[in-house]
């Protein structure tokens, strides 16, 4: 039904986004040919992004093993409980929003600003002109973009943050992983689905992190 696509070139964006101090992470797949990409394909697009997530936690974990004072050390876990989650389609102007990086746009949905400073800072050393850089080819690796019919859903709209007051708190709304627990500490939780039907792509992208 989905199959993860241009892994060379996600591993090698991924890589660099890392060493800078990025906390995203995403994985770019692609339908089968006639399949109707609805909000239950999107839910599909998150379990290959669990799937890539426990993979890295297991390949983590495995080279933290062949130290023998953490071979007792238990295998690594996330909950993913998908029935919880609720899709909010983006509106244009929401998806306008999530692709500016001028002035670092803050507020609600200002992925820029989360994708350069996560709590601990990141550090290019171009400065702005290369984090600006490595933000657009992510985003278009993505395919997110304004004009080719591109449909963005927000998985964790209205999850209240432990320490903080969010006026966007949605009242019983949970949180569907544990992966968010970092996040909504303060510093806020990611997790979008973007098809992009001109390049037949459908990405995820998540982050979740504290100080």
């Amino acid at each position: 039904m989905l199959k993860v696509i241009e892994e060379e070139k996600t591993a090698s964006l991924l890589d660099r986004m890392d060493d800078a101090g990025c906390v995203f992470n995403f994985v770019v797949l692609s339908p089968d040919e006639g399949v109707k990409v609805d909000e239950a394909i999107h839910r599909h697009a998150l379990v290959g992004l669990h799937e890539k997530l426990m993979k890295e936690a297991w390949d983590w974990h495995n080279d933290l093993i062949k130290n023998p004072e953490y071979i007792s050390s238990g295998g690594p876990a996330i909950s993913w409980e998908l029935d919880k989650a609720v899709a909010t389609v983006l509106n244009q102007e929401e998806i306008h929003n999530l692709i500016l990086t001028d002035d670092y746009v803050r507020g609600r949905l200002a992925l820029y600003a989360h994708f350069r400073e996560p709590p601990y800072g990141t550090e290019f050393k171009g400065g702005e002109l290369e984090a600006q850089e490595l933000f657009h080819e992510w985003r278009q690796t993505l395919g997110l973009e304004e004009h080719d019919g591109v449909v963005v859903i927000n998985w964790v709209k209205g999850f209240k943050l432990e320490w903080l007051d969010n006026e966007d708190a949605i009242p019983g709304r949970e949180s569907w992983s544990d992966y968010f627990d970092a996040g909504l500490e303060w510093w806020g939780v990611w997790c979008l689905t973007i098809w992009n039907p001109k390049r037949q792509t459908l990405s995820a992208l998540i982050a979740s992190t504290t100080d």
